[in-house]
């Protein structure tokens, strides 16, 4: 009986003989560049931004001396791009440093530069030089091969080993580009082409709902047309705005997992706000000291997510991290309550000081759900924006891979629990410290001891909480 992967192979090599990738390129470097950028976007929007970029940066030392402010405009609407920017900029600096200028012809050079994966150098050698070094999977091909129950793999990799070891070296080049071309085309996600299929015969979903593990949306009901047209008119204003939005300036991890945020009308109008806010009024923390939180834990180090509400509203309380205050700051009472339980929990005597940063350091996400706040006010910037965000933090921890543990003092923060996959994480949560209500169930949760518990079954090492 023939192999089906191998029935899958001749079939797609018949039906895409001239299979290659959708980028427009001249060299390797250039293929490199718009692969590093077609992530999550379009290639045909990508193909519309390339000539002007690869006629301003020429070679890999034009990319390596570029401003990275000019080059995340140069590289305009792509997702993540902030992210992009800087990985094409470090990227071509170690190729200048490395491989004097040249994009190297091995999976190990090419893996070895600044957020570069597989899939990328595949695209590299496989298209650009010809050689086999892997099978070229991308969110297509893992579709296709799922269907047709060629893989029991899950993520691409696992996916591309596999199919490695059943497909011949000399089909390998051939083979990625016709998947992804399949799926592109024919094996799409919501409406499959099945009458038009070669693979018809073979699949054993032709003719079913594919997607029907997707979860049911309900219908939106029309908006009226003037509400219509003025969205319409607000977003159009807004796009033509979108160079000089506001980014955070935090690690490239936390500005790839939050990019899409940054493209959001929702975006612009928060920080417009705060922008007012602070020209009308004390805002607290300082504007430079807005995302110490993120600055401080990297989300590719969170093993703790403890979530506060709004900031500290006093003059020189709010520093970025949620319970924090600078040194030399008298201890608001929550805090206080914080290391009264911490001496009964852990026998740790409370400190002097506020200064939380040494937890943030050892991996502790302290990030309030609101960032700003107007002086004395508390809340008084609730419900502009902030929420949006920091939830979209909330889910960008709850992806990681390895499980963390969220810790939910109050119903505020108890909210969220919504945004947590609750069979992978940890949950720790009880009252809030403040003094409404930490006689009511804070005092005696023993939170610090469990927190520890919680990562040492994880494996990981425990928070030293002495300050």
């Amino acid at each position: 009986m023939a192999d089906p992967v191998m029935t899958v192979v001749d079939r797609l090599h018949e039906k895409h003989g001239d299979a290659s990738y959708d980028l427009d390129w001249d060299t390797p470097l250039q293929l490199l560049v718009g692969s590093m950028m077609a992530a999550r976007t379009r290639d045909t929007l990508v193909n519309k931004i390339t000539p002007a970029l690869f006629k301003k940066y020429p070679d890999a030392r034009a990319f390596a001396a570029a401003d990275l402010t000019e080059l995340t405009n140069d590289i305009g609407p792509v997702a993540m791009r902030y992210g992009k920017a800087e990985a094409i900029r470090d990227a071509c600096r170690v190729l200048v440093e490395k491989h004097g200028g040249e994009v190297p012809r091995t999976m190990d050079e090419l893996v070895a530069l600044p957020r570069v994966g597989r899939k990328t150098a595949n695209v590299v050698l496989s298209v650009a030089y010809k050689i086999p070094a892997g099978i070229l999977i991308d969110t297509h091909g893992q579709r296709v091969v799922t269907r047709l129950g060629l893989t029991q793999g899950k993520k691409p990799d696992e996916i591309e080993f596999e199919l490695m070891d059943r497909v011949p070296t000399d089909r390998w080049i051939h083979f990625g580009p016709a998947l992804v071309l399949h799926g592109r085309y024919t094996c799409t996600a919501d409406r499959p082409k099945c009458d038009e299929c070669v693979l018809r015969d073979v699949c054993p979903k032709i003719g079913t709902a594919h997607e029907e593990q997707r979860p049911k949306t309900r219908k939106k009901k029309p908006e009226a047309p003037v509400a219509k047209a003025k969205k319409a008119v607000q977003q159009d204003l807004f796009a033509a705005a979108a160079g000089p939005v506001e980014v955070p300036d935090v690690p490239a991890d936390w500005r790839d997992a939050l990019a899409d945020e940054f493209t959001r009308p929702y975006w612009a109008e928060l920080q417009s706000f705060v922008q007012a806010e602070r020209e009308a009024h004390a805002v607290f923390p300082p504007a430079d000291e807005v995302y110490t939180a993120f600055r401080l834990t990297p989300l590719d180090q969170v093993r703790v997510f403890l979530l506060g509400q709004d900031p500290y509203p006093g003059e020189g309380q709010a520093h970025g991290l949620c319970f924090s205050v600078k040194p030399g700051v008298a201890l608001p009472a929550s805090l206080r309550n914080m290391y009264r339980e911490l001496q009964d929990d852990l026998g740790i005597p409370p400190a002097k000081s506020g200064y939380l940063a040494k937890w943030a350091a050892q991996g502790m996400l302290m990030l309030n759900a609101v960032l700003t706040v107007r002086a004395g006010a508390p809340n008084s910037h609730k419900g502009k924006g902030w929420e949006t965000f920091t939830d979209a933090a909330i889910r960008a921890v709850n992806d990681k891979p390895d499980p963390v543990v969220f810790v939910l003092w109050g119903a505020y923060a108890q909210k969220k629990i919504k945004l947590i996959d609750t069979d992978r994480h940890v949950i720790i949560q009880s009252a809030h410290p403040s003094p409404l209500s930490a006689a009511s169930g804070f005092f005696g949760s023993k939170p610090y001891s469990k927190i520890n518990a919680a990562l040492q079954k994880l494996g990981h090492p425990p928070i030293d909480w002495k300050l």
